[in-house]
């Protein structure tokens, strides 16, 4: 059965191919999840309507990228947290502490968004990578030192 994708399925192609699948994959699978419609004889119409939709949608997520990778290019954070005489925090810096110093210094970011392989138990300054897009990623500097209590 030929089928017009509505939108990107991963083994099958992205928005707006026409692609031949078995029948009951379709009726099953794409139709429920409105992934596909059966392709017609408007179906090549359709097509170039949904990629050149596709398209526009895809330069205003680089769009919003660029904007973001700007805002954050030269970002530092600067971050205190209980510590021992030895540099060891109390706790651990987590990509929570990250989005909320971030916001404090004027760039919101989700939560998901930052990349921290683990999470962050001692003084020092960290380069910690933010996506942007895809596999796109921007670096920030954040500097974590001792809060001392008076």
């Amino acid at each position: 059965m030929k089928v017009l994708l509505t939108r990107n399925v991963k083994t099958l192609g992205s928005a707006g191919e026409i692609v031949n699948v078995a029948d009951g994959y379709a009726r099953n699978f794409l139709f429920p999840r409105n992934l596909a419609v059966a392709a017609g004889s408007t179906a090549e119409k359709v097509a170039v309507q949904i990629r050149k939709s596709q398209q526009q949608h895809e330069a205003s997520l680089k769009a919003m990228a660029r904007e973001m990778a700007a805002k954050l290019r030269g970002v530092s954070c600067l971050l205190k947290a209980p510590a021992d005489s030895g540099g060891r925090l109390y706790g651990s810096i987590a990509e929570k502490e990250i989005a909320s110093a971030l916001a404090d210094a004027g760039v919101r970011v989700d939560l998901r968004q930052i990349h921290l392989e683990n999470h962050i138990k001692a003084v020092g300054s960290y380069s910690v990578p933010v996506r942007v897009a895809g596999d796109e990623f921007e670096n920030i500097t954040l500097q974590v030192v001792a809060d001392t209590p008076c």
